[in-house]
């Protein structure tokens, strides 16, 4: 674990403190080994455990502020601090972002991780492993952004995602902007790239390289639009024809 606890925790957002709001079991998978986190939270106080394999299990003391939950993962019999994490959560989701340092090299090392609260990952034996026929095809985000008074200036940032039937995921982005002595425009650049599936609801995305499928955003269909939400937020894509 002391290989994988290093881990940078990418922060989701939550509304409002609530005891218990963020009680629960969660699951991810670092470094090809099953992680688990077990929360329980007290008004502001969060205590559980972080677990490896099944078999190594550190303490988790921290405190959470409606936003971000900051804590410390340290040795159950020593009581040494082993690691910082950082975590937002959202959509039953703990965004999370873990930094350790080597006792060896004294070097941080830090992990990103996704975890997903169990309640909401359980699946049915005929959802596990499905694709949903509609989320094939070619969608894209567009996000502009417009600045006022005389000095006029305005940024595009084009999104999109190819989600192939033949479960294969790109999703790359584009920006482009401009104002009155300036201009601006990106050739463009790939996010990320792997397989896709679906289940219950939930966009399922295995990046090129990783040995697990890791929970991406939730979706439902509004008219011809694809609505995804995660923890950075809810974004509307329109198929392109």
């Amino acid at each position: 674990m002391r290989r994988a606890i290093v881990m940078l925790l990418v922060v989701a957002s939550c509304s409002s403190t609530q005891a218990g709001e963020l009680d629960g079991h969660y699951r991810a998978t670092l470094d090809g080994q099953p992680s688990e986190l077990i929360l329980r939270q007290n008004d502001a106080v969060v205590e559980g455990e972080y677990v490896e394999n099944q078999h190594l299990r550190l303490i988790v003391k921290g405190r959470y502020d409606g936003k971000l939950l900051r804590a410390e993962i340290s040795d159950p019999q020593t009581g040494l601090l082993l690691a910082n994490m950082n975590a937002t959560y959202a959509n039953a989701m703990l965004n999370t972002s873990i930094a350790a340092r080597s006792p060896r090299s004294g070097e941080v090392l830090e992990r990103q991780a996704l975890f997903q609260r169990e309640a909401a990952a359980a699946a049915t034996p005929s959802a596990a492993g499905a694709q949903d026929s509609a989320l094939v095809g070619t969608w894209v985000h567009e996000k502009i952004i417009n600045s006022g008074g005389a000095n006029f200036a305005s940024f595009n940032t084009l999104m999109t995602l190819q989600l192939n039937a033949d479960g294969s995921v790109t999703q790359w982005s584009r920006s482009a902007g401009g104002g009155s002595d300036w201009s601006y425009d990106s050739p463009g650049e790939v996010q990320y790239s792997g397989h896709w599936r679906s289940q219950d609801g939930m966009l399922m995305v295995r990046l090129a390289g990783a040995a697990d499928y890791q929970p991406a955003a939730y979706y439902r269909f509004s008219d011809q639009y694809l609505v995804t939400e995660s923890n950075t937020g809810k974004m509307i894509w329109q198929r392109r024809r």
